[in-house]
């Protein structure tokens, strides 16, 4: 999930630049005489910049690197202020946003990187909250359905992801140049601007929909994790909290779901606040602890600074806790189904093992894939630093084998072992297990601070995006950013308070948003591109209009289930 408004730093970007234009040998819009002519500096010279030598590139780099963007954008313009082909690409982000320690250190000295870092690239981008939502999903389309839609989804967005990858190929005579144009540039050529605004809005909402999905589970995470530590505090405890609801093998619950109105939220808080007679320590705990109370506040409290920083380059280094938290969520699951066992039954409907091989309920699973495998605004800034771009499509297809499989690892090993009715599987399968279970309560404390790490990143993509939209620039000042990221808190706190459903979050935005950006503007693109070639054929146009139709059944479907 990720959508772009910067540009990372490369050492040789001005190069090819310098010398298309010496090779095209484009009209210059302005003549000048050589004495009026001032002398041009290399882009990184820090005379005028009031840098000293020594550090200076780490300093453009690193603390202004907005600063670089307009450096860089005045270039781009002033190489050929007459044409088209040396524009600076509207929306394009920096690639560190997605690269993986240790992995970087493969890269070569030019920052090109082998096959091994673009797989892993993409399959850290793509992997995210709904793995913690995939048992619950799988559950609501079926096992065996289910199992079929993981698959099939995978292989119907990577086509798509494919599409936008080939999309700036061979459109150099209308102004792209396929080494650095972004898919929003395509969609402006191609479809005109209201296709642009769309793929820019649509990127942002589904940036929204991540940053929904992290406040809920975040508010989550911090709530049991702090009663693990109250109930370890508590002088009076004679239990370990640790091994609290391990009194038998294959501890589980069923959490009830949230039955409350909205409006009854707030209500209820208040009133408890409000309460004047003595209560217990714990009873005032339970009031100043509240899942869906105060605990979302506090996070913003303790986060909001952290969103307004600049730069996101501090945030980056902790991109390999992604991958951390994968492969422990994946050991988890494993380690579920070894003390739980296999525990099906697709015959006795009254057997609680019972597992329905098909459920009418799949177009749960088909919103939340859509999300899930969701990388289309990301993929082309991934693959730019490609040492070999003739793997491309090789890589993107092993980066989705990655990520299907770890859907399915974990979708059916935690449905597998599952030891009650399956209805109870939450769309947070963390929530299936109690505060003592050792293994839960460390995945919720790695989680939390790995998402506390991501959560600057998805709001800086959101700001460099709006700005960059509304004021050609991603920084328009302290208190613009200010303004907008409490926009974005106070939306995030208001979900996390009032619907704080997970899978439900992430069906609707996969569904909205993949409408758009998953099927309909790469099909689109593609359909326009062969058309402009002449070799657009009716089976093409039939086949690409069904994949288009397909996603808006899916949208339509979120709201009949």
């Amino acid at each position: 999930m990720s959508s772009y408004g910067a540009i990372g730093v490369d050492e040789n970007d001005t190069d090819p630049l310098i010398v298309e234009e010496s090779r095209n040998e484009r009209r210059r819009a302005v003549s000048l005489s050589e004495s009026t002519v001032p002398h041009r500096q290399p882009y990184l010279f820090t005379g005028g910049l009031g840098l000293s030598r020594e550090g200076s590139t780490a300093s453009l780099q690193d603390e202004n690197r907005e600063q670089n963007m307009a450096l860089r954008y005045r270039l781009y313009s002033r190489l050929d202020p007459g044409g088209r082909q040396l524009l600076m690409p509207a929306h394009v982000f920096p690639s560190e946003v997605f690269s993986i320690l240790p992995f970087d250190e493969l890269k070569d000295q030019s920052g090109k990187q082998n096959s091994i870092v673009t797989i892993f690239s993409i399959w850290n981008t793509m992997m995210g909250t709904s793995l913690l939502a995939m048992p619950w999903a799988l559950q609501q389309a079926g096992f065996a359905f289910g199992l079929i839609l993981i698959l099939g989804m995978a292989a119907l967005c990577f086509y798509t992801a494919y599409i936008v990858v080939q999309s700036p190929k061979g459109l150099s005579h209308l102004g792209i140049d396929s080494a650095s144009a972004e898919f929003t540039d395509v969609c402006k050529v191609l479809l005109g601007k209201y296709g642009e605004m769309s793929a820019l809005v649509f990127s942002v909402l589904v940036l929204l929909g991540g940053v929904f999905v992290y406040w809920v589970l975040m508010s989550n995470f911090l709530y049991y994790t702090g009663n693990v530590f109250y109930e370890a505090l508590q002088p009076n405890s004679s239990t370990i909290p640790i091994m609290e609801n391990r009194s038998f093998t294959c501890d589980v619950f069923c959490p009830k779901e949230f039955e409350k109105r909205p409006e009854e939220v707030w209500y209820n808080l208040v009133e408890e606040m409000t309460e004047t007679a003595a209560d217990s320590t714990s009873t005032t705990f339970d009031k100043f602890w509240s899942l869906q109370g105060t605990v979302p506040i506090y996070l913003a409290i303790l986060l909001f600074p952290l969103l307004n920083f600049k730069s996101p380059t501090f945030f980056t280094k902790f991109n390999v806790l992604g991958t951390g938290s994968v492969m422990y969520l994946l050991v988890f699951t494993f380690s579920k189904l070894l003390e739980c066992g296999v525990n099906l039954d697709f015959h006795n409907k009254n057997s609680i093992h019972y597992a329905a091989l098909f459920n009418w309920k799949f177009p749960a699973l088909t919103g939340t894939l859509t999300l899930s495998y969701f990388i289309h605004n990301a993929v082309l800034t991934i693959l730019r630093n490609q040492k070999n771009p003739e793997n491309n499509a090789r890589d993107l297809s092993i980066g989705y084998g990655l990520v299907a499989f770890c859907y399915v690892f974990i979708a059916t090993c935690f449905y597998t072992a599952f030891p009650v009715e399956r209805t109870c599987i939450s769309d947070n399968f963390l929530n299936n297990f109690g505060s003592g279970d050792v293994l839960s309560s460390v995945a919720r404390v790695f989680l939390l601070f790995q998402m506390i790490t991501v959560l600057p990143l998805l709001v800086y993509l959101i700001r460099t995006q709006v700005f960059y939209a509304i004021y050609g620039e991603t920084w328009p000042g302290l208190w613009k950013v200010i303004l907008l990221n409490i926009c974005v808190m106070l939306l995030a706190v208001s979900i996390a308070v009032f619907y704080p459903r997970v899978g439900s979050i992430l069906r609707y935005v996969g569904a909205f948003s993949g409408l758009l950006y998953v099927f309909a503007l790469p099909c689109l693109v593609y359909m326009t591109k062969r058309r402009l070639e002449g070799t657009l054929t009716q089976p093409v146009r039939y086949i690409h209009t069904a994949i288009v139709a397909a996603g808006l059944v899916n949208l339509i479907a979120q709201f009949v289930i």
